[in-house]
């Protein structure tokens, strides 16, 4: 079957010789997997083993320029590489469209045959050059429109900064926006030491343009984007500017609570690796390079308590629930391996793979002694019709025991990308939030964000920049994390759930994560073929979340190694019970 695949490729690039690599590779379809994935991995063993036409592609596919942004003209050109016999062309794309489907400035419109990035309409049209320097009245005026243009900075950062984010785990590099160049505003290098009032900027009351823009920077620009300016209230975007510029939106976490990161990440990447290993052909709907979400929701738990939340709802699709289920809800890994090894049938005639479905319940003992009921619902399905049961489960809750103030439970929502953005079911529930007949006082969505949904890219799956736009229609932040960073999934937690009691909303959490081998919902176990290129790529392969979180403190990193994963003797003594 390669052989014959090999052969049809060839006869189409001699028979067309101007055809690309990758628009063969694309007229291919689904069938050609097999030989495309062979062939990657002669390459990678010996380059010089593959045809030089193919060599080439996958050349320039490790440098990043296979299908990439690339210099050209005056700008950024979206573009393809051709492989003809001469040698790589490149020519322009139809769309400038980032590879994990978040769009730059002007991505989402369709240019023809060639999209500039400094010609895209910014957010704010430019400003007027400023008036030339002058001496006495007309200096002060100087001065003034120098302060306007760096206030417009500001703003533009605020609602703008979270498209130049560094939210994508796999590191691909997002393209500049115009807006937030100061020399957009006409701003030179000479006004860069220059002191600006700051008044509207949580800190000290003056800073000099350079300082201003480093602050901003690491506010909105690092691992964390955020978007809140969507919102009205004037107090609420105050609140939240206070809260983020004041700490620069990051968390110093201790030496301890690393370690405790580190710990929950193994703990949950132990569970999984042992689970593939031992059930080789189940579908277990992996939590593999999501492995973030463990300590977010234990993160999340665990300030709930702080806040005097005694009752907790939670509900997710399949993706991770095994996880869930066995190092948040604390079930028995020993009950999951029996449902797995399916050694009581009898129980479950009829009843499908119910080891996806089972809901459970708990008392989770939290840090400072509170106790915590945990209840995560039963799901028979992949798809998100359980948000509406658990947040009616919760409301009926807090009316029986005449919790009018709704304070006193929440209710975590976990979702998948695609469903989020998808299913029709998201915004009902979304609108009903805030009617007085369903209020909860506030939802916290969780949405395990690893860019490819079930089978399907962001670029093929929605309309829409994010998968979480949807909820914009709500009067709530969104914030955008790398689940790589363990620092900035603290600082967002601690500040969605802060939110969520201060203002009784809901909030939305969009964790960016990758699927580090194997496709959402296909047996993990099953052949490195169901990979997608772009989860294979040296940084995918070779580093995991929990690797990157040993390296967050110059103390921790040698320690959290030297911790033995708990999981492996306690996941062998289960199994072993059973077999």
């Amino acid at each position: 079957m390669t052989q014959s695949l090999f052969s049809s490729f060839l006869r189409r690039l001699e028979l067309e010789p101007n055809v690309s690599t990758i628009d063969s590779i694309d007229s291919a379809g689904t069938a050609s997997l097999a030989f495309l994935e062979e062939l990657f991995d002669q390459y990678q063993n010996d380059p010089a083993s593959v045809p030089a036409d193919w060599r080439g592609y996958f050349d320039a596919l490790q440098a990043g320029t296979a299908e990439s942004v690339a210099p050209g003209g005056n700008g950024l050109v979206a573009t393809k590489t051709v492989l003809a016999g001469n040698g790589a062309v490149t020519a322009p794309s139809a769309r400038l469209v980032a590879p994990d489907g978040i769009a730059t400035a002007h991505a989402v419109a369709i240019a023809d045959g060639e999209v500039k990035l400094p010609a895209a309409p910014a957010g704010e049209a430019m400003p007027l050059p400023l008036p030339p320097v002058a001496t006495g009245t007309a200096g002060e005026e100087r001065v003034a429109f120098l302060q306007d243009r760096v206030d417009q900075l500001v703003r533009a950062y605020r609602v703008r900064g979270h498209l130049m984010a560094e939210i994508d785990p796999l590191g691909r590099p997002r393209p500049g926006l115009p807006e937030l160049d100061p020399a957009f505003y006409h701003l030179t290098e000479e006004d860069m030491d220059r002191s600006f009032s700051t008044d509207t900027i949580e800190g000290p009351q003056s800073m000099s343009l350079r300082q201003i823009i480093k602050r901003l920077r690491h506010t909105y620009c690092r691992s964390i984007g955020v978007q809140f300016m969507h919102m009205d209230d004037l107090r609420v975007r105050q609140w939240l500017q206070v809260r983020m510029e004041g700490c620069e939106n990051r968390i110093q976490l201790d030496r301890r609570q690393q370690l405790r990161i580190y710990r929950q990440m193994t703990t949950a990447a132990v569970f999984e690796e042992f689970i593939q290993k031992r059930f080789l052909g189940a579908k277990s709907f992996s939590l593999e390079g999501s492995e973030s979400l463990i300590p977010l929701v234990e993160m999340a738990i665990e300030r709930a308590a702080s806040q005097e939340i005694g009752d907790c709802v939670l509900a997710m699709a399949h993706r991770g629930r095994l996880n869930v289920l066995a190092n948040i809800m604390g079930k028995s890994p020993q009950r999951i391996f029996r449902e797995f090894a399916d050694m009581d049938p009898e129980l479950h005639v009829g009843r499908g793979d119910v080891k996806y479905h089972l809901g459970h319940s708990t008392d989770y003992k939290a840090a400072n002694d509170r106790s915590v009921h945990l209840t995560l619902c039963f799901n028979p399905s992949h798809l998100e019709f359980v948000n509406p049961v658990a947040i009616g489960r919760m409301r009926a809750r807090q009316d029986r025991s005449s919790d009018f103030s709704r304070q006193g439970g929440m209710v975590i929502l976990i979702h998948g990308d695609a469903a989020f953005a998808g299913e029709g079911i998201i915004q009902e529930t979304l609108n009903l939030s805030e009617l007085d007949a369903y209020r909860v006082g506030g939802t916290l969505h969780v949405i395990v964000n690893n860019q490819i949904g079930f089978t399907t890219g962001p670029r093929e799956s929605r309309s829409c920049m994010y998968a979480t736009d949807v909820a914009k229609m709500l009067q709530i932040p969104i914030f955008h994390v790398n689940g790589e960073d363990p620092e900035a999934v603290a600082q967002v937690v601690n500040l969605a759930m802060d939110f969520r009691r201060e203002f009784q909303r809901d909030v939305v959490v969009d964790m960016y994560c990758l699927c580090r081998l194997t496709r959402p919902g296909r047996s993990p176990s099953s052949s490195r073929r169901n990979s997608r290129p772009i989860s294979r790529s040296p940084r995918a392969r070779n580093t995991s979340t929990r690797t990157t979180s040993a390296g967050c403190g110059p103390s921790t990193s040698a320690a959290a190694r030297r911790t033995p994963p708990r999981w492996t003797p306690v996941c062998v003594a289960m199994f072993s019970r059973i077999c």
